[in-house]
């Protein structure tokens, strides 16, 4: 399969090409103005893929991470040939987009609307479409010649600013949530900030996107890069692209938490969610704001159900022995939530807290909260004397619990009495 023609033979079939007028043409609104454009045949062979494609870029940098290959790869050498190798492969993967096959479309429909080429012949719009063609005839050169030849129009001499803006017109702005996924609309505008030296302002004027607005999408970009990361699968974003909601969850949790060390322990209870939901949490982006809100307890019940071990080095003095503070016992938090034996007794932990604490809220807003909270806590200790088997229960700790309990009552008795 030829994925492109060599420079000068493009070059010279383009020129030849706008020297001429056809019978057919289109209007395009390009460069600030409705230009007309005439649309020409040329052999599906001769055009090569854009490499710098906003569609495919989360791919591309996923790529990149699992080949250790450098961050310029796809765009050091616009002409290579190993490079549209990948880009095809890349392209066809992405000809089923949510329900529609773009292969399967083209095995019955003629060629719709001419390709967008640049003056050197790159695709600027009809990548996935140029990919189908080749795909079918590479599949039945003679069911599908009518792809030998395709309609394309040919752009002028133009900066790269000119094309990312028809880009953003033609298959972004136009119908962004059927044609490209969040996480490829993010890793563009990255892209373009990072490796293009874009500025805000360029990325909204071109994109149609409110600063704010770029700022969130890049921000959760972020987000799903650290969690990728800390699962050992940089840039594999097609493990979280159903995950939309959750990260953006994170991003606004997190910045309600002042203080570094709990804001690490919440991140990583809700990279725990993500890594395997908990169908009985209910909705993951509707659970996650509830750890952040109920951190302390939740923090407080795991520090209770999951002690933290004392594996750093013994000290001679004896005052040393075995002992944390607070500060130690959260910051080794992470490691004790993100080890996989206890992701069981984590999610348990989660969810009863956040319904304890919920049934809490609103028992508080009654006048009758008190006596709730203390019928519910006879039907406790109900339940804990029928459940209890002296061969089987773990006791530790059970006495000591109610002497607090019988301390409890008593003030509660006397506080009644004195009311």
């Amino acid at each position: 399969m030829i994925l492109g023609w060599p420079f000068p033979k493009r070059k010279m079939l383009l020129e030849e090409l706008k020297s001429t007028t056809t019978q057919d043409n289109i209007r395009i609104n390009f460069q600030g103005s409705i230009q007309r454009f005439w649309v020409y045949r040329v052999p599906v062979d001769m055009p090569k893929y854009r490499l710098s494609n906003g569609r495919t870029q989360a791919s591309q940098e996923a790529y990149i991470s699992k080949h250790d290959e450098d961050a310029d790869y796809f765009e050091r050498d616009l002409e290579s040939n190993k490079v549209h190798e990948i880009q095809h492969v890349i392209l066809k993967e992405l000809l089923l987009n949510k329900g529609k096959n773009l292969e399967q479309y083209f095995k019955d429909q003629d060629q719709n609307e001419p390709l967008i080429l640049d003056s050197n012949g790159f695709v600027v719009n009809g990548n996935r479409r140029l990919c189908a063609f080749r795909e079918l005839i590479k599949q039945n050169p003679q069911k599908y010649e009518r792809f030998n030849y395709i309609e394309v129009v040919i752009l002028p001499p133009c900066d790269e600013k000119d094309i990312d803006e028809l880009e953003a017109q033609l298959q972004i702005i136009k119908d962004v949530k059927a044609d490209y996924d969040w996480i490829s609309q993010a890793c563009m505008l990255r892209s373009k900030q990072k490796r293009h030296n874009y500025s805000y302002d360029d990325l909204s004027r071109i994109y149609q996107m409110s600063l704010k607005e770029i700022n969130k999408e890049l921000d959760i970009l972020s987000h799903v890069d650290s969690y990728l990361e800390s699962r050992n699968k940089p840039k594999e974003y097609p493990v979280v692209v159903n995950y939309r909601y959750a990260f953006e969850k994170i991003r606004e949790s997190r910045k309600k938490i002042n203080d570094e060390t709990k804001k690490e322990i919440f991140t990583t209870l809700a990279y725990s969610m993500i890594d395997s939901p908990d169908e009985s949490t209910g909705r993951l982006y509707e659970f996650i704001p509830n750890i952040q809100e109920y951190l302390d307890s939740i923090i407080e019940k795991i520090l209770e159900e999951i002690p933290v071990e004392n594996e750093k080095e013994e000290d001679d003095d004896e005052d040393l022995l075995d002992l944390f503070d607070d500060e130690d016992e959260l910051e080794d938090l992470p490691v004790i939530i993100s080890k996989p034996e206890n992701q069981a007794n984590i999610y348990e932990i989660l969810r009863d807290v956040v319904e304890a604490e919920k049934v809490r809220k609103r028992e508080s807003n009654s006048k009758k909260a008190t006596l709730y909270k203390v019928q519910k806590a006879n039907t406790m200790l109900k339940e804990a004397l029928l459940n209890y088997d002296a061969k089987k229960s773990v006791s530790e700790g059970i006495t000591e619990q109610l002497e607090q309990i019988g301390e409890t009552v008593n003030k509660l008795r006397e506080t009644i009495k004195n009311g």
